[in-house]
């Protein structure tokens, strides 16, 4: 064991109890406090031994009694938000000029930098790793990706770049501080709006030249194609002037007509097939709409996305005289009713053990033994009426209604 290491000496059992004896003095107040050799504090007598006692790894209380070795260290600064996007600004504008001194000087390259270059002189540029440095900083050993490598490459020929790999910069915890929680789960950390919004405004303009120039020419075509047709057509310009004429107002029709389809299939926010579905849900400019029936804004409700109301607005009107009685007044009425008669006959058909009868798998048969169920249950009803009739009389006091 060397000379610096610590030697931990076991206590024998006189010492032990000497200074239990001393501890129970120093808390009774019977003997004076121990003071911390470094502060010159009390310190005290009730804490607990595991506290006071320097633990012999650390030393021991060879020097006197402390509590140096408690005390915590200094508190390590703290990145929020704010100060983590400044100092990833500030290390991205530092490589940016450290790069570009690098790509003008063609030295600075470091070992485990990676860079791009031109594999065997020939184009495109590779990721490359520098594995070695020379003596004046001018030529480097590579390492492609793929395992290959070149010795002695020069760099001021424009064969090797310095490039930054990565797109989210790191914060150095020991030079910078420590990151919090939300600054390093920031999703937009060191996220740089102007400089992503001129890439999205030149990939806009690239796009836009792109199309402006297929326009372009797709309008040299046709003018070439119709200077063609013009010089064909000049012998019979007498006898086709009138057809001329009138297959460019058939064209001239044939183009309003589908700005106007386009208009209207994009007014309700479809397209192609669904346009006259649209047109459909148009509502009638003359009809009046439903949110004005009632302006009281406590009545009925109007669902602006659906464009439905389904309460009465006007329940105060005799019904005979609403000209609108609320969406739901739809399913009281009509084939809704008896669609509701014929899911409830189902559901009782089952109930009576009919298993393979179902209103919307099988609607023409539900549909069919609902009628027939219904003829015979009056055919019965009049049975059972006459039967009464015939044994006790009275069928002359009857109007002849329901077949009697």
């Amino acid at each position: 064991m060397s000379e610096g290491a610590v030697k931990h000496q076991t206590e024998s059992r006189e010492d032990r109890k000497k200074q239990r004896e001393l501890a129970e003095a120093r808390q009774a107040g019977t003997a004076a406090p121990a003071m911390d050799v470094n502060s010159g504090q009390m310190i005290n007598p009730h804490n607990p031994e595991f506290i006071t006692k320097k633990p012999w790894y650390l030393g021991g209380d060879s020097s006197g009694p402390t509590l140096d070795h408690q005390a915590t260290g200094e508190k390590e600064a703290e990145l929020t938000l704010s100060l983590a996007d400044t100092v990833v600004k500030r290390e991205r504008e530092e490589l940016k000029k450290k790069l570009k001194k690098i790509n003008k000087e063609g030295k600075g390259f470091e070992v485990g930098m990676w860079v791009e270059a031109l594999k065997k002189g020939k184009r495109p540029y590779l990721m490359a790793k520098v594995t070695k440095v020379g003596k004046k900083g001018k030529e480097v050993d590579l390492e492609f990706e793929d395992g290959s490598k070149e010795k002695s490459v020069r760099c001021s020929n424009g064969r090797v770049k310095a490039t930054k790999v990565g797109s989210r910069s790191s914060t150095s915890t020991g030079a910078h501080g420590k990151l919090t929680y939300a600054s390093k789960r920031d999703a937009y950390h060191g996220y740089d709006a102007g400089e992503e919004h001129a890439k999205t405004i030149e990939k806009f303009n690239n796009r836009e030249a792109i199309r402006r120039k297929m326009r372009e020419d797709a309008v040299k075509k046709a003018r070439a194609e119709k200077a063609v047709e013009g010089k064909d057509a000049d012998s019979d310009s007498d006898s086709d002037s009138d057809a001329d004429s009138d297959d460019s107002e058939n064209e001239f029709v044939e183009k309003e007509g589908k700005g106007f389809t386009t208009r209207l299939a994009r007014q309700g926010g479809v397209g192609g097939a669904q346009m006259m579905v649209t047109a459909r849900n148009l509502r009638i400019r003359e009809d009046t709409a439903k949110y004005l029936r009632n302006l009281d804004p406590n009545s009925a409700y109007y669902d602006p996305k659906s464009r439905s109301m389904r309460d009465n607005p006007n329940p105060e009107v005799n019904p005979e005289d609403l000209q609108f009685a609320g969406d739901n007044f739809t399913r009281i009425t009509g084939d809704a009713v008896d669609l509701a008669d014929t899911q409830l006959f189902a559901w009782d058909a089952q109930d009576q053990g009919i298993q393979e009868l179902h209103a919307q798998a099988n609607p023409s048969q539900a549909e069919l033994l609902k009628k027939k169920y219904k003829k015979e249950t009056n055919t019965l009803k009049i049975t059972k009426k006459k039967a009464v009739l015939d044994k006790y009389g009275g069928g002359e006091y009857l109007d002849g209604g329901d077949g009697l």
